[in-house]
């Protein structure tokens, strides 16, 4: 008859090593006498490998051997003696049903060695004790298990003290139902570190996690079309984004998260509630089958290192996209592990991406150190593909591809006295298509005034945001390459001439009179020029 406790018995890795050591000549377990010992201190009571599990052993919740060791190192270091009495290991250290309760263990020896009388009470029930423990601690090296009593072998005295203090560092580790792949693997108790992070790949992993994920930071004149290209060529999938915008402010909190206050039937605790970051590693470590992307826009605007923090660390990447190394943080871990003693990692189906523009001035450098850590890629200033590069600007004949290959080459070619020049540059998509339309009704006096009026708005959009940056910006120190600044002195001239509200009402093509007359030249030939834009 086959024995119903095994019918539904699995191959370990731990079986599988001792096989390969003894070759199938199992009795020579002087072969594999380690491993017995390493499975040995392994040991859990109780799990759900134990029929007993839910019954008599319900509020038993240690591993044995653990709180043994810690027994005899603490009873070692105070009285001199690795030793206590069988009596002692029966009664008191083997009914401690969890591993933090060892104090109340080593005062209730003290105590029974202060009453010799007490010994014969608890040896009554010597019959009802289970020897099969004691057995399996005969095979440990660590101890010398006699007739009345354990003790440390001294030769192991420093090691046993060492396993204890790293099991110390989480006693509750692999109590749940991660025990048993914990069990039949191949690691130790004291490879804590190394185990959870195999778990990881067990669990949500081995074969179905995307790969490649990267950090890649986007460079580029404004409005060359950084987030547009993320868009276009990596996602428009909002539910698998989070994107934010670095600037002066942000702080390290906003970023990764921050404990505040919550209130609750009048009663107030402190919860940490998490930030993008966190909020998309969880989502990203959760679904495996997908690439999540953090989208940070102007990460050159605020302090990045200082944002980043530990996380920092985590830039780092294997070839599959993993974070190379951990780092400690417990509030990430509960959040996305629901384990604070995991070490963080950002998975391979995680990408982040920054924008910044090249032209930016008086903002944070992002140091060596951080920039290694990325993919440097330049957005090239081009119209190929472009969809609204032939779109003329407004009622002019001047479409916006030729408007900008005209200033931009003016501004590479002339502007010589300006450091990098060239990132002063107009974006292609440095407007909307939306901010190019020319809208009739603003002189359609068969509308109302709040029509005409709000149509003129959008006429003006052009002229207030690209003259207005040509002007006190990218020709601040040279405005007489491009305007006729002896006719227009001021900002204010040339914005009311190109949007019709000085004495000549200009329209069409006499909007750009406030250029020079090559410029308006160039503006209007269809002659390719020798530009950086495409």
């Amino acid at each position: 008859m086959t024995n119903t406790k095994y019918e539904n018995a699995v191959i370990t890795d731990s079986f599988k090593e001792v096989t390969l050591r003894c070759n199938g000549e199992y009795e020579k377990t002087g072969l594999y006498l380690d491993i017995i010992q390493r499975q040995i201190e392994k040991m859990y009571i109780s799990s759900s490998v134990d029929e007993e599990y839910e019954g008599v052993r319900q509020d038993y919740r240690l591993y044995p051997v653990m709180l043994l060791y810690k027994v005899l190192v603490e009873l070692g270091r105070s009285t001199g003696n690795y030793s206590i009495s069988m009596t002692e290991y029966r009664y008191l250290v083997a009914t401690t049903k969890t591993f933090e309760g060892f104090l109340d263990t080593l005062l209730l020896i003290k105590l029974l060695r202060d009453d010799s009388d007490a010994t014969t009470s608890f040896e009554q029930y010597r019959s009802k004790f289970d020897n099969r423990l004691i057995q399996a601690l005969k095979q440990l090296s660590t101890l010398v298990v006699e007739r009345d009593s354990i003790s440390l072998n001294e030769d192991y005295i420093e090691e046993v003290a060492h396993k204890v203090y790293i099991f110390e560092d989480n006693p509750n580790i692999f109590t749940t139902e991660n025990y048993l792949g914990f069990l039949g693997s191949t690691k130790s108790l004291f490879e804590l570190e190394k185990f959870e992070e195999e778990e990881e790949l067990t669990i949500y992993e081995n074969s179905t996690r995307v790969k490649g994920g990267m950090n890649t930071l986007l460079y580029g004149v404004p409005g060359s079309g950084k987030s547009w290209t993320i868009e276009k060529e990596y996602c428009d999938d909002e539910s698998r984004m989070e994107r934010l915008v670095f600037h002066p402010d942000y702080t390290y909190s906003d970023f990764i998260g921050q404990i505040l206050p919550n209130v609750s039937d009048g009663i107030v605790s402190y919860k940490f509630t998490e930030g993008p970051f966190t909020s998309l590693l969880k989502k990203a470590y959760t679904n495996p089958e997908k690439m999540f992307y953090l989208i940070i826009e102007e990460i050159n605007r605020g302090n990045a290192p200082a944002i980043f923090g530990e996380v920092f660390q985590l830039l780092d990447r294997k070839d599959d996209g993993t974070s190379e190394y951990g780092i400690t943080n417990v509030d990430i871990a509960n959040i996305v592990y629901n384990n604070p003693n995991k070490k963080v990692r950002i998975p391979s189906n995680m990408s982040i991406i920054g924008t910044m523009n090249t032209s930016d001035q008086n903002v944070f450098t992002l140091d060596t150190a951080f920039q290694r850590r990325w993919n440097m890629r330049m957005i090239e200033n081009t119209f190929v593909g472009h969809d609204y590069a032939r779109t003329t600007i407004l009622d002019t004949g001047v479409t916006w591809q030729r408007f900008c290959e005209v200033i931009n080459n003016e501004i590479v070619t002339k502007n010589i006295r300006m450091t990098s020049s060239e990132d002063k540059r107009l974006g292609t998509y440095f407007v909307r298509a939306a901010d190019l339309e020319y809208h009739e009704e603003a002189d359609n006096n068969d509308l109302s005034e709040k029509e005409q009026i709000q149509a003129r708005l959008l006429n003006y959009r052009f002229a207030e945001k690209v003259l207005k940056y040509l002007w006190d910006d990218a020709f601040k120190f040279s405005r007489e390459d491009i305007f006729k600044n002896t006719i227009y002195k001021s900002l204010e001239e040339v914005v009311n001439h190109f949007n019709s509200r000085s004495s000549a009402k200009a329209t069409g093509n006499d909007r750009l009179d406030v250029f020079k007359e090559e410029i308006i030249d160039a503006f209007l030939t269809q002659d390719s020029i020798d530009s950086t834009v495409e």
